[in-house]
């Protein structure tokens, strides 16, 4: 697969994702409106923003339209000398980026057998694309090297962490009937 194609190809998956978050968000608000278990619909909504916002950012910089973005901000820094003092601030907000991704999902895969707190799993796999993202952005020079050399790692990365938030939501859905409903409905 060419890296244009895994690009497109998590731009989908990214997108699935946060629509299948919106449908989960509004499925439990409208279990909730009827007395059942939703209270997690304003997570699922909040999931599902951080998905669909992810995805069209992606897509932006497919298109090239977030060129001009990258170099603003290193003649902002540049103009205000944190340009030459940049390294240390890289590798803690690396390191301080790394640690939040791996407590959020450890922390969501000890919640998985939940049947309503299961959203914090997806919370789990929404970090580690967005925080691949973030350090992405960082451009610690070790972590360039390393996606130059092993471009479709963040590849996986993403379509693992996409995978993961619509499976969670997959099951979610699936526990408040919304694929029984689709079937009497049709």
């Amino acid at each position: 697969m060419s890296e244009e194609a895994g690009r497109y190809l998590c731009i989908a998956a990214l997108l699935a994702a946060g629509l299948l978050g919106a449908w989960v968000a509004w499925a439990c608000h409208r279990a909730q409106r009827r007395g059942l278990p939703g209270s997690d619909a304003l997570v699922w909504a909040g999931l599902a923003a951080v998905f669909l916002l992810f995805s069209q950012t992606k897509l932006a910089r497919v298109l090239g339209w977030l060129k001009g973005l990258g170099q603003w901000l290193r003649r902002l820094a540049k103009q205000n000398d944190l340009y030459a003092d940049r390294r240390a601030f890289q590798i803690v907000a690396t390191v301080a980026v790394a640690v939040v991704v791996v407590v959020l999902l450890l922390y969501g895969l000890l919640w998985m057998w939940h049947y309503i707190k299961r959203y914090r799993l997806a919370i789990g796999f929404a970090a580690l694309a967005v925080g691949l993202g973030a350090i992405r952005f960082i451009s610690l020079h070790e972590v360039d090297a390393w996606n130059r050399a092993m471009p479709w790692a963040r590849v996986v990365v993403e379509l693992t962490a996409a995978a993961g938030a619509s499976a969670v939501a997959i099951a979610r859905l699936r526990q408040l009937g919304e694929f029984a409903r689709l079937r009497r409905s049709g």
